[in-house]
């Protein structure tokens, strides 16, 4: 295995010196929890964009979704259509609300819709779901680092994660933002340089390579069967992905949060559409370099290659890069995990103070919570180790990507039903009968789960879970009327 040289130890280091850098910059005026939580709401569009992008692709899909096209063929692709199209009905039924409600988070929303109770089960479902896929996220990342140095994974783990608590709990969400968007330019820079440099070691134009890639059939995208038992077929990959879109974005207050930093709605839908169209050549770059990797060990045999579709990216950067690429790479997947887990951590934190602190009013001054934000910082970090380092023991790290879709999947229906019943109607939902629909469906998923695995048979494919979860929540939360002195929701969208 090649070591890494100096020119890359300074391409790691430089990297590290300006996220620093930028990070102390960018939230050296944190004046109140307003300024820490949302930059104010005065933060341009397009770094909100680009904050988003650099959220959402994440190590996991930096490291995984090449060992996807690698192992198989292209057909991740398919979860971008539903995807694209849930940014559209966030776009024209989620953010208005948000921004009518004047919320910092979006569980404020269901408590003016609905109350308490449901503000405060959903803000636990977020940490749950949150927890699940930045802890898929954070081993990922630190998977791929720990091939690349040799260095025992849990140690990278930690390692990792204190960097980012570093400038994440000093600079709140004006730091995560501004680093974010030096980390997405990266992330997206880092895998075109490979894709060059690969075109350039296979000695073909591009025009052969994908003639031999489609007959090799990795250009294959679209299983239109009806297969309810399969995950790779479009229906259940497309319909999953907008739902599950549909909730990451609109009710996960972690990517929700950039979209609200926005000064208005206008300008924070602009944000969100420009952000679903650049996303899909992102997804395509990623599933084209894997297709590369591909080629290049067919043609160039590597009896050391690993077994896991997941390490092949990363064994690569490191046996065949030349010093310098070998570094940025490495930032690039640094990027990638940190452009996540920051977001995470400051999402968590915003979340815990304004639902769960704020309305018991025990701290009485905006200075108090904004110490409490930054412990929440903390302690949130300790959590997500703990979540990192046992789905390392699990040793379950072959598609990692597909095994955080599957268990946020769990929670997702649950909230999102609750979030479409208090946007869709008026006088359905009662406060605690919501709780009792979002933990029944949660619990019934989580029994559909455990079943099929313990009996090892699939009568529905893990894609539809959050189908289930939506329909299963909405539909027993509307069996209850809302109470008529909650009746009135003036300040709501009709």
């Amino acid at each position: 295995m090649a070591a890494f040289s100096w020119p890359d130890y300074a391409v790691l280091g430089g990297y590290g010196l300006t996220v620093l850098c930028v990070g102390l910059w960018a939230g050296r005026r944190e004046r109140d929890t307003q300024d820490y939580f949302l930059g104010g709401r005065r933060q341009h569009w397009l770094v909100a964009c680009l904050s988003l992008l650099a959220t959402e692709i994440s190590a996991l899909t930096f490291v995984t979704v090449p060992g996807l096209s690698f192992a198989g063929n292209c057909y991740y692709l398919q979860y971008f259509v539903g995807s694209f199209l849930a940014r559209l009905a966030i776009a024209a039924f989620l953010l208005p609300a948000f921004y009518a409600g004047g919320v910092t988070t979006v569980y404020e929303y269901l408590g003016q819709r609905f109350g308490p109770w449901t503000r405060t089960a959903a803000t636990l479902l977020f940490f749950v779901s949150r927890l699940i896929g930045s802890g898929y996220r954070l081993l990922a990342c630190c998977l791929a680092l720990s091939v690349v140095t040799g260095w025992p994974l849990e140690s990278v783990i930690v390692a990792t994660l204190l960097v980012v608590l570093g400038y994440t709990t000093f600079g709140g969400i004006k730091a995560v933002m501004f680093t974010d968007v030096l980390q997405a330019l990266l992330v997206v820079g880092g895998p075109v340089v490979v894709a060059v440099f690969l075109v350039r070691q296979l000695g073909a134009g591009p025009g052969e390579l994908w003639v031999t890639a489609a007959q090799a059939g990795k250009l294959r995208v679209f299983d239109f069967s009806l297969n309810p038992q399969s995950d790779k077929v479009f229906y259940p990959a497309a319909i999953n992905a907008f739902f599950v879109t549909f909730a990451a974005l609109g009710t996960d207050q972690a990517l929700m949060q950039r979209l609200l930093t926005c000064p208005d709605l206008r300008r924070s839908r602009r944000s969100l559409l420009v952000q679903a169209v650049v996303a899909f050549p992102v997804v395509c770059l990623f599933l084209g370099t894997g297709v590369l990797l591909y080629l290049y060990y067919r043609q160039h045999a590597d009896p050391s290659l690993p077994a896991v579709s997941d390490k092949v990216f990363p064994h690569f950067v490191v046996t065949v890069l030349p010093a310098g690429l070998k570094g940025l790479l490495i930032a690039g997947l640094l990027a990638a995990s940190m452009g996540s887990l920051d977001s995470a951590l400051q999402s968590l934190s915003t979340s815990a103070v304004v639902d769960l602190v704020r309305p018991t009013r025990l701290l009485r001054s905006d200075r108090a919570e904004l110490r409490a934000a930054r412990l929440f910082v903390v302690l949130f970090g300790l959590l997500l180790l703990g979540a990192s380092i046992g789905f390392a023991r699990s040793q379950r790290l072959e598609g990692l990507i597909l095994q955080a879709f599957e268990m946020s999947s769990l929670v997702f229906g649950p909230m999102l039903g609750i979030f479409l019943l208090a946007v869709f109607t008026r006088h359905r939902g009662r406060d605690r009968a919501n709780v009792l629909a979002m933990l029944s469906s949660a619990a019934a998923l989580v029994v559909l789960r455990e079943s099929q695995r313990h009996y090892e048979v699939s009568f529905v494919a893990w894609p539809w879970y959050v189908v289930i979860g939506t329909a299963w929540t909405y539909l027993l939360a509307c069996l209850f009327r809302t109470r008529r002195a909650e009746d009135d929701f003036a300040h709501l969208p009709s």
